[in-house]
């Protein structure tokens, strides 16, 4: 049986063509990059007195997303926003992306265009550049590799050690949104396609599928020195707190009245008669930033907050090691925190 013309088309394009194609609608020369795509490696300008920041993040079709209820466009931009997410984790301006990509020979030529559309929109707002990357032949799905690089002030990085005892713990945004969108296109909005999505549903849908990186708050509290320590809410409260303790060598107390939640995760968590807090908790991929500053910087970090017009909630004080990481409850008492990000390779734990 021939395959469909559309599928063909791609396979007269060539690897080489492909990688033209890309070139030709994605790749960039300036003034820092000196040589993009096109040659065995791209050759970039550093800036005097910087630190080089890369990150690498790896996306698998039915692994990180599901093409049954996401556009190629939306796989490509959830891709870059977690990538963009960590050089915000670190206060670092991102400027360069490399993409290796795995397709399946079904895919068409228009689908990699929307794919490649979908992992350059959140690069504009920025200026990041796309500078080169690798493609291959899948036996299977999709896979979706990228590499960023980003440029630091050297000694200003944020890293996840640095938290002191005595530091308030602060997050961006609200939490939970994300893990909702995805449970919402996972099973009503999937068994109900013909019928209006609600208010909240739309809301929820778009925060899983158009994360925000924080970039420009994470370059503020980098330069102004704000923040102690900092990671990105990617594998969700619980589990990136732990990972900041850890490195840290501290505790944490979280206050459960204070962990931002929206309006529509409220609705949400109502309709399906969930522990919204708990959920909060799990999370996952939200990509908010979580960091600690010292309490004679909250003027300045209320400052940050109005001009960025970005909510910023104290949701914690940091402690001594042996505290661990408890969470208050409204009746004063404390409880256990269990650990229910999501791990690859490991089942569900408690701290």
């Amino acid at each position: 049986m021939r395959r469909p013309s559309r599928s063909r088309s791609l396979q007269n394009l060539g690897e080489f063509g492909l990688i033209r194609e890309i070139r030709n609608r994605f790749g960039k020369v300036g003034r820092s990059i000196i040589k993009g795509i096109g040659d065995d490696a791209a050759v970039i300008r550093p800036t005097p007195g910087s630190t080089l920041l890369v990150s690498t993040d790896l996306f698998i079709e039915g692994i990180h997303f599901h093409l049954g209820f996401q556009s190629l466009f939306d796989v490509g931009y959830r891709a870059t926003a977690s990538n963009l997410s960590d050089i915000a984790a670190m206060g670092g301006c991102p400027q360069y992306l490399l993409v290796a990509l795995a397709i399946p020979d079904h895919l068409s030529l228009s689908g990699i265009r929307k794919l490649y559309r979908g992992l350059m929109h959140p690069c504009q707002s920025h200026g990041v550049k796309l500078i080169g990357g690798d493609t291959s032949l899948s036996q299977s799905g999709i896979f979706v590799s990228l590499t960023i690089l980003g440029r630091g002030q050297s000694g200003h990085e944020m890293k996840r050690e640095g938290a002191k005892v005595g530091d308030l713990v602060y997050v961006t945004g609200t939490l939970g949104d994300s893990r909702a969108g995805l449970h919402i296109l996972q099973t009503r909005y999937q068994q109900s396609r013909g019928q209006r999505k609600k208010p909240y549903e739309q809301f929820l849908i778009k925060r899983h599928l158009r994360p925000t990186p924080r970039i420009h708050l994470g370059r503020l509290l980098a330069k102004q020195r704000l923040a102690k320590a900092a990671i990105d809410l990617s594998d969700g409260l619980s589990g990136d707190l732990r990972h900041l303790c850890e490195e840290s060598k501290v505790g944490v107390e979280l206050w459960a009245k204070a962990i931002p939640l929206s309006s529509q995760f409220r609705a949400y968590a109502a309709q399906e008669r969930l522990d919204s807090l708990q959920l909060a908790l799990m999370g996952g991929e939200d990509y908010e930033l979580l960091f600690t500053i010292s309490p004679r910087n909250q003027n300045a970090l209320r400052h940050a907050s109005k001009a960025l017009d970005l909510p910023i909630t104290c949701i914690g004080e940091v402690k001594a090691k042996g505290f661990g990481i408890r969470l208050k409850l409204e009746d004063g008492l404390y409880r256990q925190i269990p650990i229910q990000s999501y791990d690859h390779f490991r089942q569900q734990q408690a701290l």
